[in-house]
């Protein structure tokens, strides 16, 4: 399969091995997957991924269910959208099955792919945290990072 693996500010689409998907985990056919700073990052080689993960940039994608390992409470072809710690950018990934959200009729698989990292971790700060509440105003710094847009 093909994965997207960035390196000295360059990235590239290299041939990776597929992984195996094992008890707890799905097997994820990706269709879109989002582009944070992280990854930007971590194609500077200034934010490597956490021991033991992917070598491949992405923290979130979206996606069709190929394959599901034991235990895990999937079916083939479901929709889903999934946050990882890297890899979320290559044809396919192996993810907790614990880390893997539906994705709602009416959503597309490409704004679906943006809800794991992004989307929740603004909605954490803006709600969650802030307690920010109808009328009130909230300035963004950094709009045009996945975060901020």
């Amino acid at each position: 399969m093909k994965a997207l693996q960035g390196v000295d500010g360059h990235v590239a689409w290299v041939e990776a091995e597929r992984p195996a998907c094992d008890a707890g985990q799905v097997r994820i056919r990706v269709a879109a997957a989002g582009l944070n700073r992280a990854d930007l990052l971590q194609m500077k080689g200034l934010y490597p991924p956490p021991p033991g993960a992917s070598p491949y940039m992405g923290l979130e994608c979206s996606g069709v269910i190929e394959e599901v390992g034991a235990g895990a409470d999937w079916r083939v072809g479901d929709r889903v959208c999934a946050l990882l710690a890297s890899g979320a950018m290559a044809e396919e990934v192996v993810v907790d099955a614990r880390h893997v959200l539906p994705v709602r009729e009416g959503l597309s698989l490409h704004e679906a792919a943006a809800l794991p990292e992004v989307y929740a971790t603004a909605w954490l700060n803006i709600f969650q945290l802030g307690k920010v509440k109808a009328g009130e105003k909230v300035l963004v710094h950094a709009g045009a990072s996945g975060v901020g847009s």
